[in-house]
């Protein structure tokens, strides 16, 4: 039998590490907080209304005064403003193209299996869905420090340019669900009405005192990326080593 637990939530408690102050990215100190929604797309949600974006979870409701400032779009200072303003602004500029892909084509992907990254990219797709990958990379750690656990090395090493997280898998999905919630806006150019972030399950090895798996989610509209880190894994199959990257349903995932 394994000697791995999966937890959830307060479970995890015992197992977090107490914040370094330093970025987790290049060890300066800790000095910028990113925002867990980027900031163009906050603005693009709240456009035209009348009322302040609502954030819904953590068992709470409320209004967000703030989208630069307020703790619920933001994470705490764990990189340092160099990282996080100028080192990943590539990746930044990838994760823009594909949210503005999903604003003009989105309400079509729920017929498709597939999204092609050349039509969002152009001929540079490898390199741009590359970033794309960083950008979710890089607010996965920033979540995982947050949280208040170690972030794995290898994610410095693939913003640093490797070419791959051996350990972390990522697939697309598209939630059927969320789906019928958005398409009922589908005649209007805002159809996109949120962003969201899952819950964070994790297993532990108890004899190591430490996390060794983890699964969450990130999602605009109804389409996401599904993500699972695996302590020693080699062998996922992400969906950015692929032009046509498979877009699976939610309820229909694969095993991994």
């Amino acid at each position: 039998m394994s000697e791995n637990n999966f937890l959830q939530g307060a479970d995890l408690a015992a197992y977090k590490v107490a914040p370094s102050g330093l970025c987790w990215w290049c060890g300066a100190v800790a000095d910028s907080q990113e925002h867990k929604f980027k900031l163009k797309n906050l603005k693009r949600l709240s456009q035209g209304s009348k009322k302040n974006l609502v954030w819904v979870g953590d068992d709470s409701y409320r209004e967000i005064r703030s989208i630069k400032k307020s703790h619920h779009v933001r994470f705490r200072a764990n990189l340092c403003a160099s990282c996080n303003n100028t080192k990943s602004q590539p990746f930044d500029f990838a994760y823009d193209g594909f949210v503005d892909y999903l604003w003009s084509h989105g309400r079509r992907l729920h017929r498709s299996r597939y999204v092609n990254m050349k039509r969002i990219y152009g001929e540079e797709w490898n390199k741009q869905v590359g970033n794309l990958a960083r950008y979710f990379v890089k607010q996965i750690g920033c979540r995982i420090e947050h949280d208040g656990y170690p972030v794995p090395p290898e994610f410095v090493e693939f913003l640093d340019g490797s070419s791959r997280v051996p350990s972390l898998h990522m697939v697309l999905y598209k939630d059927p669900d969320l789906w019928k919630l958005h398409k009922g806006s589908r005649k209007s150019d805002a159809w996109i009405i949120g962003e969201g972030i899952g819950p964070m399950a994790g297993a532990v090895s108890r004899s190591q005192r430490r996390l060794v798996m983890f699964s969450s989610s990130m999602v605009v509209g109804y389409i996401g990326v599904m993500y699972r880190w695996e302590l020693d894994r080699s062998d996922v199959d992400p969906f950015y080593a692929y032009q046509k990257a498979r877009l699976h349903r939610r309820d229909k995932l694969p095993d991994f």
